[in-house]
């Protein structure tokens, strides 16, 4: 599973490049659009829907390796973690608060379909449209120093917690979260295989993994393949459907009852 988390690192860095290059020849933000991104606020339906689809059938990919905002916040975790500021079991699962993003998702939806001045609110909340503006298309001075200050109050939220913002306030990840818990191929923990060490909930910047009780929050898993490259026994798989207890416990615990009744 490293060599598919390197993979997903190579893909998401050039997908960063290209729109970066996009931007810098004048292509703006119409042609990087229409090249990459599902965008919500100046949306396109054909590119929606055909991301949809990609996220039922495997996941939220999109998170991982298209959406600009998710990689630089990949980027602002890894260097935490370089320079010491996390170090070993830095992250913890946490449940997911559902109610909290559907409001926020609820509000962008009323502001994108209301007059030019309500549409802000969208275009502020949305990542790819953050890091467009960012770079000073179709807004003036104001309207970029605006998204570049957003942009990295989302930059130190992923360097103190990871992926908050996408689980929480980014109408795209709330979309796609609510088709990747049904998606056809989802990361599974095989409990026979799983030895405890809870590594893979400590790599997981999204907090979606639940060592003890070996489960993932498929709604707000972002696909970056990090749990499954940190599992010492290779008890993460990326597969269709969920893996059963050879074993079930029930009977691991009766036999483990009879053995300890038989023994002196």
């Amino acid at each position: 599973m490293k060599t598919v988390k390197y993979i997903r690192v190579v893909l998401s860095v050039a997908v960063l490049a290209l729109l970066a290059t996009v931007i810098a020849l004048g292509g703006g933000d119409e042609a990087a659009h229409y090249l990459l991104t599902v965008d919500v606020a100046m949306f396109s339906l054909g590119a929606c829907i055909a991301w949809l689809i990609i996220t039922l059938l495997l996941g939220r990919v999109y998170c991982s390796t298209v959406c600009p905002m998710g990689v630089l916040q990949d980027i602002a975790a890894w260097l935490a973690k370089r320079l010491g500021h996390r170090g070993k079991g830095f992250y913890r699962f946490q449940p997911g608060d559902w109610r909290l993003r559907g409001i926020i998702a609820l509000l962008v939806i009323i502001s994108a379909t209301g007059d030019s001045r309500t549409r802000d609110v969208a275009l502020y909340s949305d990542p790819y449209s953050l890091v467009v503006m960012s770079s000073g298309w179709y807004v003036g001075l104001l309207g970029m120093l605006a998204a570049l200050m957003i942009t990295v109050a989302i930059m130190v939220i992923a360097w103190r917690t990871g992926r908050t913002f996408c689980n929480t306030i980014c109408p795209v990840g709330t979309a796609l979260g609510a088709v990747s818990q049904f998606s056809l191929m989802q990361l599974d923990i095989n409990p026979d295989l799983c030895v405890g060490c809870g590594a893979c909930e400590q790599e997981c910047k999204s907090s979606c993994v639940n060592a003890m009780q070996h489960t993932i929050d498929h709604s707000r898993c972002v696909m970056c393949m990090n749990c499954a490259a940190v599992c010492p026994n290779d008890a993460i798989k990326y597969r269709v459907g969920k893996h059963r207890l050879t074993t079930p416990l029930l009977r691991r615990a009766t036999t483990a009852t009879g053995m300890a009744k038989q023994e002196p």
